[in-house]
């Protein structure tokens, strides 16, 4: 029996897992920092809570899973994206965390924008820019804190900063470069005529290795920081949505992973890079020779969360009622754009709208409605992945509704897809330990490690007269909003 550890350091907190070969975790750690909200649509925080919550998330794991400390082999990260922050040569913060939340960079998406061309700058990254990206951060801190700017040794994101607090050595991979809109996917490399723009040279830049790459091995100070021996080996991590892939078993071509929660992140898998006019998000997979085609869902859980809070209730009462509507509820139609209407329409402007409402409908009939909308635009996300050339032949879902029988179910037949639900919740900690099961040599490739790491606790299948059903619907759907 091996070990290994995953190590997700989120938007708002870092969890941990140790686990064995097998997938069986045996310890878990988590712990909350900070956002801090300042004027201008600033969201920033400390990167050193991350190092700090990394500390005690695999402290708390190791201790709670019984396992020597000297038999864990390796460890990885998922990371959150285009969190940004410049750091001197011994990698002190030199400015706060600017985070992908972060509002206030607008002048400078537009002076980009103005210089290379919308197009442009989504060709290199796989990334419309916008402000959660780093480039236009990094000019912010050039226009705006020129002596951080030039004192800067590097300017790094969560994942660099973690693998040079873990290693000592400053180390990203493909899928945060991009993310980071620095690099060219196509090429693999840094962007030659981006940098000379922002007027820094490459080697104040995090060297890009491949995914699941080793990085090193734990410093002494880390080690006893973790409670781990120095023979810990890291491996270079990725994305988190990327590492849930891992993490959830979408390996293959076909493969498409929903994540939902507060908004939903779909990533489908694909053979080749896909661009379309609605700028859907292409990316290098961790797996060799595949690519991610991400979009996000802007008003999804955030949709029923607030119908929820309005009607005073929880979602087991929405569950049990809705399940009941399905006829009741046909002619009411909902478009959930209560915070705007993400991928394919990226309208942040865009209004929820409600049509066919009567007297005789209720709470319940509104709150179905409002979950067909959801799932109705998720089905138009698969509509435009196949558009291009991404056929979806397998739908993974975690997150709350994944467990949900009514919303899940209406996924399934809404999109005509099989749903697979995974035993673990954690996805992005067990794909960061799936790479770093792969990265220290206890499985061969991916589809090894997921095979015995993955565990699938359900499968779901359309229901051919609910598919008639929606077929219909989804068709009023359509013409009525779009």
């Amino acid at each position: 029996m091996r070990f290994v550890i995953g190590l997700d350091v989120g938007t708002t907190g870092t969890k941990a897992v140790v686990c064995d070969d097998k997938g069986k975790i045996y310890g878990k750690g988590y712990k909350e920092y900070d956002l801090i909200f300042g004027e201008g649509g600033r969201v920033s925080q400390r990167a050193e809570d991350w190092y700090c919550a990394a500390c005690f998330a695999v402290r708390k794991a190791v201790s709670e899973s019984g396992v020597e400390p000297s038999l864990v082999e390796a460890l990885s990260l998922s990371t959150q994206g285009a969190s940004m922050l410049a750091v001197d040569k011994d990698f002190n913060s030199l400015c706060d965390v600017i985070t992908w939340m972060d509002k206030s960079t607008g002048e400078e998406v537009a002076e980009l924008v103005s210089e290379f061309g919308e197009e442009t700058l989504y060709r290199k990254a796989g990334w419309a820019l916008s402000t959660s990206n780093d480039i236009p951060k990094i000019l912010w801190l050039k226009k705006h804190s020129p002596e951080v700017f030039e004192k800067a040794y590097s300017f790094v994101s969560t994942l660099e900063y973690m693998n040079f607090r873990m290693t000592g050595n400053n180390v990203s991979d493909p899928t945060n470069t991009a993310i980071r809109s620095l690099m060219d996917i196509g090429t693999g490399s840094y962007d030659a005529d981006i940098l000379a723009y922002l007027g820094i040279s490459e080697d104040r830049l995090p060297k890009i290795a491949p995914a699941g790459s080793v990085v090193g091995k734990l410093t002494r100070g880390c080690a006893e920081s973790f409670g781990l021996n120095e023979n810990v080996t890291v491996i270079n991590g990725a994305h988190d949505q990327y590492c849930a892939s891992l993490g959830s078993g979408a390996i293959s071509a076909g493969d498409m992973l929903v994540a939902t929660g507060t908004t939903w992140v779909v990533l489908g898998i694909a053979d080749k890079l896909v661009y379309t006019p609605s700028r859907v998000c292409p990316g290098i997979h961790p797996v060799k020779d595949l690519y991610g085609v991400m979009a996000t869902l802007i008003s999804a859980g955030s949709a029923l969360k607030w119908y929820k809070n309005i009607i005073d209730t929880d979602y087991s009462d929405i569950d049990a009622g809705a399940a009941e509507r399905r006829d009741s509820a046909k002619n009411i139609l909902f478009a959930p754009y209560l915070a705007g209407a993400g991928f394919p329409h990226e309208d942040r402007e865009a209004k929820a709208k409600i049509v066919g409402l009567e007297l005789s409908h209720d709470k319940y009939d509104i709150a179905l409605a409002l979950m067909e909308g959801v799932a109705f635009e998720a089905k138009t996300v698969l509509e435009e992945y196949k558009k291009f050339g991404c056929e979806i032949s397998k739908l993974i879902m975690t997150g709350r509704t994944a467990h949900s029988d009514v919303w899940r179910g209406l996924v399934r037949d809404i999109t005509n897809c099989e749903i697979l639900i995974t035993d673990e919740p954690d996805t992005c900690c067990v794909g960061a330990a799936v790479m770093a099961a792969v990265g220290a040599g206890i499985y061969p490739d991916y589809a090894s490690a997921a095979s015995e790491m993955v565990k699938i606790s359900k499968h779901d299948v359309p229901i051919a007269e609910n598919v008639e059903f929606y077929k219909e619907k989804y068709q009023r759907y359509l013409n009525c909003f779009n």
